[in-house]
């Protein structure tokens, strides 16, 4: 009986308050229906926002390489070379006003506008990362410019009337102290304008693959919407093996090491090599009043070295989507100062040839220095300012192929002495994140 009136009880229940169930059983679907098509427009909105983003910096980035790119080759062609070319060779040119060229045109407010407008918020960090770092140099390298450009309307175009004389020592073919900033600022702005000139390409062939990836992505999900219509045919086919990403980072880090301390280890020998048995003897005994021979400069080490290995994962497709960033630019810059080292190396070693005698027999002081007096003849003051230039340079590179080495061994300790026993099974460390951000992030 009591389970009779407990049935009749239910179905009394359902018949008076079914339709209100069913009724919020309907209410709750469509809301959330609603929310899940709100959800992906919104995903798509992104999406689109993103593709708009990336091409816009893609054009932008396209521009930057194309100005900064002709404003580094007009420096150096019209001003930097021809200049640094004869002050190297002991003539006395003439500090030439540098024009603005290409830096004029080149538009540093997108990415302040994009900034404030808070566009940037679906972009990966990686990318905002790389274009800030970018945007932080281009202003840096600006500021340089303006600097150098008071001190020529102040210094320079006051003086444009003067001899060139006026702008040197009155013996010897040196910049007088009031006017060395000239040949210093010439040189750290044709550095960094090539530096910076490569540093747009490297940004924008990263914004394109970005906008590529975004590009791929929505034509494969359109792509599955249209073979999930389809009847898939039966095929067989064979997945190739991919190598891990890990396995391709530890290859990656290991090779880039082991050319870093290559690199750091020649550099070292070159610099005493040039140091102890060329440059130190001859300027000391130069600087004391005696007249020491000029005598041809050989370093083996140095113009025998092999960049190329180097180069080669520098300039990888992908690389950077790899290693850090950060161990890769001290390389790439360190990279583009041997390459110009070198050619300066060899027109120094050419002249040599040219203008020396190579014979140890016919060594006679008389040849390049005056009947009375230790100053060298003006035809050959070239010797000892690209000898003191070249050791310098070297000198440089060496401490910052060491830092390059350091800052590899920071970020992955134990790295170094698994090469050294030729354990190739040992996997790098990943690079510690501390709080204060001082250390390399790791990889992901």
């Amino acid at each position: 009986m009591m389970f009779l009136k407990l049935t009749r009880s239910a179905k009394t229940f359902f018949t008076r308050f079914g339709w209100l169930i069913a009724e919020l059983v309907f209410v709750f679907l469509g809301l959330y229906g609603a929310f899940l098509l709100e959800r992906m427009h919104d995903e798509e909105m992104d999406q689109m926002r993103k593709r708009q983003i990336l091409q816009a910096l893609v054009d932008e980035f396209t521009e930057y390489e194309k100005e900064l790119g002709g404003a580094s080759t007009s420096l150096d062609e019209g001003y930097g070379m021809p200049f640094f070319a004869a002050y190297g060779s002991g003539e006395r040119p003439f500090p030439t006003p540098i024009p603005y060229g290409g830096m004029g045109s080149v538009n540093t407010g997108i990415w302040e506008a994009m900034l404030q407008s808070g566009g940037i918020e679906v972009l990966e960090v990686e990318v905002i990362q790389k274009v800030q770092v970018f945007f932080k140099k281009l202003q840096d390298l600006l500021d340089l410019y303006s600097r150098f450009e008071r001190l020529t309307e102040t210094m320079i175009l006051p003086e444009m009337d003067q001899e060139t004389a006026f702008f040197y020592e009155p013996e010897g073919p040196e910049l007088r102290d009031k006017f060395k900033w000239y040949v210093n600022s010439l040189f750290t702005i044709g550095m960094s304008l090539r530096e910076l000139s490569e540093q747009a390409t490297d940004t924008r062939g990263i914004l394109a693959t970005e906008f590529d990836k975004i590009r791929l992505d929505t034509q494969k999900s359109l792509q599955v919407e249209e073979d999930s219509l389809e009847v898939p045919e039966e095929e067989e086919w064979i997945e190739e093996p991919e190598e891990p990403e890990e396995n391709v980072y530890q290859q990656a880090i290991a090779f880039l090491a082991m050319e870093s301390e290559n690199l750091a280890g020649m550099l070292a020998l070159s610099s005493s090599q040039m140091g102890e048995k060329f440059a130190m003897p001859f300027l000391t005994s130069y600087t004391e009043g005696e007249r020491p021979v000029p005598v041809p400069v050989s370093v083996p080490a140095f113009q025998e070295f092999d960049f190329e290995p180097l180069t080669s994962v520098l300039e990888a497709e992908g690389i950077d989507d790899i290693l850090e960033s950060e161990l890769l630019e001290p390389h790439r810059v360190l990279l583009n100062k041997l390459r110009e080292l070198r050619g300066l190396y060899q027109g120094f070693s050419e002249r040599c040839a040219d203008e020396l005698s190579n014979s140890l027999t016919d060594i006679n002081a008389s040849k390049y220095y005056p009947p009375e007096g230790a100053e060298l003849k003006e035809s050959f003051t070239w010797y000892p300012n690209t000898l003191y230039t070249l050791v310098t340079a070297l000198g440089d590179c060496e401490e910052e192929a060491a830092g390059a080495v350091a800052m590899i061994d920071q970020a992955h300790p134990g790295l170094y002495e698994s090469l050294q026993s030729g354990d190739e099974d040992v996997v790098p460390e990943e690079p510690a994140v501390e709080e204060n951000n001082s250390t390399l992030s790791s990889h992901e």
